[in-house]
């Protein structure tokens, strides 16, 4: 009787991790998900699973450039596989997104490069993303192994009403690495290197130039108000087609192991610039990224403990460019640059889960500060502090074939701003024009107290599992965000292998 009953729990256990979570195997491993791809055979789980999902948006407690009622659809897979010599880690997806109401940036990615075009026709935007990222690892031989970690994403983004705008992106970034190890002790590096462009092309259809506006934001919403095609915003500008911009990156990470202890840094070089036949503006990013992680594990049990600190500073100069006319032909002429805004964020992270064999735990907190500052008029300098704070926690239980998961978390923040007149004996301008209402609310949207709830419920099948989760926001102290409600469903059907 004893035998068949530990039988039975040894069967009951192994039904529990047919049903593991992925992101669950994929966070066991502290080498898993970064640049560090030689890192990867420092465990032996393998899982992988493939899902379609469908998810549904409504609400008001949203950015200027979002949408207020979208959704999307897709498909993804992702892997781990280990080898007698080779491992292997990586994945593909597809997502479709249908956004309604929208207008303000027209960036796939909105305040990512330090200039901005914001238009104010709300109209329907879709956007196709397609997305890769493959890790591979192999013995090299006696303590050496070797790694590849490639990350791709291409995305389609277009507006269906006047104005109307088309965009491409492309993010590329690859990272070779080696490892040494000599018992409990790991050591590894890598080499990055990575592009980024984005290309937007704009156009109006059977409406006259005058009825619509565009801003052209040169950091804190101060700009300039034009025509939509007029060359300030240059989106007409003589042989350039649209506004293109591209960044490269040049970097280095570095990884420790010994035992439950890791430490991963990795630093980035970006260089960007806006503009086809000349540089309109030419911005630096330095990025550092630094992760420190402790692990114990036991038969039945496992503690993480995982803190991670992310800092960015980026500066950008824009080119006095005139353009001479020759014969027809516009030849453009580079008289100087001059600073007109810089940036600087920090991220500090603090995360514990507790795993067992049916439970899941975990709780974090984060901690964000962004700085930025305008020098579009020497010697004023205009520049504003926002930080916020977010406590969070996540929890999965499994019931046999059933999966319950509740999760909650708290936001809160402030902002302030100072203004200051660097000594000089120039004689300065009029600081330009500035979208005060977009800037007021982006703050308010940025630092607002704001409470989130989600819950969802998994039923395993046979290898396959339905998944339902839903997730309600409610920001809080409000006086330009109409509307305090946010809510995401979230339908995923996938497959464990």
């Amino acid at each position: 009787m004893r035998r068949i009953f530990v039988l039975l729990a040894v069967l009951s256990l192994g039904r529990v991790a047919a049903q593991e979570r992925f992101e669950r195997v994929e966070r066991r491993n502290p080498w898993n998900g970064g640049v560090l791809a030689a890192g990867i055979r420092q465990d032996t789980a393998s899982r992988s699973f493939a899902e379609v999902y469908f998810v549904k948006e409504n609400g008001g407690m949203i950015d200027r450039s979002a949408s207020d009622d979208s959704w999307n659809a897709g498909a993804r897979t992702a892997s781990i596989r280990h080898l007698e010599k080779i491992s292997f880690a990586g994945g593909f997806s597809y997502d479709y997104f249908d956004g309604r109401n929208m207008c303000g940036s027209i960036f796939t990615v909105p305040g990512l490069y330090p200039v901005d075009i914001v238009e104010f026709t709300p109209g329907r935007k879709v956007r196709e993303t397609y997305a890769f990222e493959g890790a591979l690892s192999a013995v090299l031989g006696g303590r050496w192994t070797g790694g590849l970690h490639v990350d791709f994403a291409a995305r389609n983004y277009a507006k269906r009403k006047d104005l109307r705008h088309k965009n491409t992106r492309l993010d590329f970034e690859f990272a070779p690495s080696a490892m040494y190890r000599a018992g409990r002790f790991a050591v590894s590096a890598a080499y990055i290197v990575g592009v980024d462009r984005e290309k937007i092309e704009a156009e109006e259809i059977g409406v006259s130039a005058e009825s619509y506006m565009a801003f052209f934001d040169r950091g804190l919403r101060y700009g300039s108000l034009q025509q939509w095609e007029s060359n300030d915003l240059h989106l007409s500008t003589a042989g350039v087609t649209g506004f293109p911009v591209k960044q490269t990156t040049q970097g280095a990470a570095l990884g420790m192991q010994y035992g439950a202890w890791h430490l991963e840094a990795a630093y980035r070089f970006r260089q960007g610039e806006t503009g086809e036949r000349v540089a309109w503006h030419e911005f630096e990013t330095h990025d550092v990224r630094a992760d420190v992680g402790w692990q114990l594990a036991r038969t039945d049990e496992c503690h993480d403990l995982r803190l991670g600190l992310e800092w960015e500073r980026l500066d950008n100069r824009e080119n006095i460019v005139s353009y001479e006319t020759v014969d027809g032909v516009a030849t453009p002429q580079v008289h100087g640059s001059a600073p007109i805004f810089g940036r600087r964020t920090l991220e500090v992270r603090a995360e514990y889960e507790w795993t067992t064999p049916r439970t899941d735990l975990r709780v974090g907190a984060t901690g964000s500060f962004l700085d930025r500052q305008s020098t579009l008029m020497y010697p004023y300098v205009r520049e504003q502090r926002l930080h916020w704070g977010t406590l969070w926690a996540d929890w999965v239980q499994r019931l046999g074939r059933w999966e319950l998961n509740v999760a909650a978390d708290f936001r809160k923040g402030g902002f302030r701003e100072r203004s200051e007149r660097l000594f000089s004996t120039a004689e300065p301008g009029d600081y330009p024009t500035q979208l005060k209402e977009w800037y007021d609310y982006e703050n308010e949207y940025l630092t607002a107290d704001r409470l989130g709830v989600g819950a969802g419920v998994r039923r395993h099948i046979h290898g396959f599992y339905i998944d339902l989760t839903a997730r309600y926001e409610r920001g809080f102290g409000l006086r330009l965000v109409e509307r305090a409600d946010r809510v995401r469903a979230v339908l995923s059907v996938g497959y464990d292998f």
